[in-house]
């Protein structure tokens, strides 16, 4: 039986332990290309292994709810719960959850999966899909749910299909995973949102009795003496290809089919605020405050990510290439760095020149998620004090930043950066795409700007400062501000946002993201921006100068 997750009470997990054996890369669809799937020339034991992706893992993971306490200053694991007054967790101090929501089945339903959906190319009207079923089809570990805890009930991951919206392989299914990860504590009224993740794949059902479900454990006491979950998958068969497995089944992941738009319509007992994130290409969002919480639509193509991996001898890694990269595993392990965050690009762009600048894989993909409350540190206050949703960036760059694009004070830019190998397999040079939606109330506060109209222009600029070539596009419609980008290359450039508004006699105060109450205290100043003979006034509490113009 081998592990592939463990989780203890505060969101620490292990790295994933691959089966080997399954089809080389070059044979087998791009959706299907795993860590058991990269070719070894040579000694593996004389050499590091690496593996970037947009990991679906976590989405794999079984529903359940299990109490923990601290001892030692350690979170340790007393029991999994079938609610949180469960006598067997009456010790626990805070629960940890891991929630799959259901499709809706009434209007009054709260998070659940209220509606999946298709466009087909030349035809406005939506194909709405089906649910089939849950995968598996009973729950391991069910729980009783309670939203006035923040608990939300927990099903299986659910099979769809979408009638004549047939994937590359064939098949009219589709899995469809919404996930909420949070803990419950028992001195707070209720839970934090938490960790929510969003995904379509194109699946094709493959039967085979080495297929088993993953099951989650309660460990034996460790040295320390504490105990945590893990999550295991006894089958014999690799389980990695699949979005969904079951005992006998894998629903197998395919390719997109070309030219449609997918959407998905999401119900949320809590406030879904903060910011977003994902891989979808030319996204939509409907987002609407409810009465019993949030509801998110989201639509748009899938897109393409880039996967880098390969192994690379114990001789290439010289002091000089040690410090580009933030972690080297033991020679003939492989390290997972995932697609987030600064060490993730700066490991990426190191690893990606000692395998050649090139990816190994290119499948698509279709999925979004919130950014945690750590990883939201440093974003700007007005993305903080959002009371809704502040924003959302999807791109198809391997890795890319974390949190929400940074505020430069410098260049008075928003400022984001992405990193990816710049070939693909087949050697063609990859172009990356950027969308950015940001509240344009948001936006106003980041600038103190007012009400009136904002222009805004966008720029792609490479590691050595060099402006590179993008397609680029901007415009403000139903109080979000968009801007995209494509067609830029890489390895490691940053998307730079420069927005700008020219005053007069007719704006009005600026306008903050939260507690709008608060504007009328800030005082109004007004300054005179030249550039050449044209010259423009700026009104708000801290002006600033349009791009391009001086304050005279």
């Amino acid at each position: 039986m081998k592990s592939i997750k463990k989780l203890v009470a505060v969101f620490t997990t292990s790295a994933v332990l691959f089966g080997s054996g399954f089809a080389q890369a070059a044979d087998i669809p791009d959706e299907q290309v795993v860590p058991g799937s990269l070719s070894v020339t040579g000694d593996r034991s004389s050499q590091y292994g690496v593996f970037f992706e947009e990991s679906v893992d976590t989405l794999r993971m079984p529903t359940l709810l299990y109490g923990y306490n601290i001892k030692s200053n350690q979170p340790n694991a007393i029991s999994f719960c079938k609610s949180l007054d469960d006598p067997a967790c009456s010790e626990a101090t805070g629960f940890k959850f891991y929630a799959l929501f259901q499709p809706c089945k009434t209007e009054t339903d709260v998070d659940c999966i209220e509606s999946v959906y298709a466009i087909t190319p030349g035809s406005p009207a939506r194909t709405q899909g089906k649910f089939v079923r849950a995968m598996p089809s009973i729950v391991a570990k069910p729980y009783k749910g309670d939203v006035s805890k923040g608990l939300p009930n927990g099903g299986n991951a659910g099979i769809w299909t979408i009638p004549g919206v047939k994937n590359k392989g064939g098949s009219e299914e589709y899995a469809v995973i919404m996930s909420r990860v949070g803990n419950v504590f028992t001195n707070e009224a209720t839970s934090s949102l938490g960790d929510i993740r969003a995904v379509i794949l194109p699946v094709k059902m493959v039967s085979n009795a080495g297929y088993k479900a993953n099951v989650a454990v309660l460990s034996e006491p460790r040295s320390n003496g504490n105990k945590n979950i893990s999550i295991n998958h006894p089958g014999k068969v690799s389980f990695e290809p699949c979005a969904i497995v079951e005992d006998g089944a894998c629903a197998l992941r395919q390719s997109f089919p070309d030219g449609v738009q997918f959407g998905m319509a999401v119900r949320f007992s809590e406030s879904v605020n903060g910011w977003l994130h994902g891989r979808i290409s030319s996204p939509q969002i409907d987002y609407q405050v409810k009465s019993y919480g949030t509801r998110i639509e989201m639509q748009g193509f899938s897109t393409k990510v880039p996967v880098v991996g390969g192994y690379v001898p114990k001789t290439a890694f010289t002091d000089k290439v040690k410090k580009t990269i933030n972690y080297i595993p033991d020679p003939g392990e492989t390290t997972f760095p995932g697609a987030s965050g600064e060490n993730s690009m700066k490991d990426l762009t190191g690893w990606a020149k000692l395998l050649g600048d090139k990816a190994i894989a290119y499948p698509s993909q279709w999925i979004f998620y919130n950014l945690p409350e750590y990883q939201m540190q440093n974003a700007n206050e007005c993305i903080l004090n959002s009371s809704t949703l502040a924003g959302f960036v999807t791109t198809s760059s391997t890795a890319y930043a974390a949190g929400p694009p940074v505020f430069n004070k410098e260049t008075q830019s928003l400022d984001y950066k992405v990193a990816s190998a710049h070939k693909l397999k087949d050697g063609s040079v990859f172009r990356g795409e950027y969308n950015l939606y940001i509240d344009s109330k948001v936006a106003r506060c980041i600038y103190q700007f007012s009400s009136a109209p904002i222009s805004a222009t966008i720029s792609v600029v490479g590691e050595a400062g060099e402006a590179k070539i993008a397609t680029t596009t901007v415009r403000e419609s139903g109080g979000w501000l968009h801007l995209s980008a494509t067609g830029f290359t890489f390895s490691s450039p940053t998307l730079r946002v420069k927005l700008s508004q020219g005053g007069g006699s007719d704006a009005t105060a600026p306008v903050q993201a939260k507690k709008p109450a608060k504007a009328s205290k800030l005082s109004s100043n007004t300054i005179t921006c030249v550039k050449g003979k044209t010259s423009k006034k700026v009104t708000g509490s801290k002006p600033v100068c349009p791009a391009g113009f001086k304050k005279k």
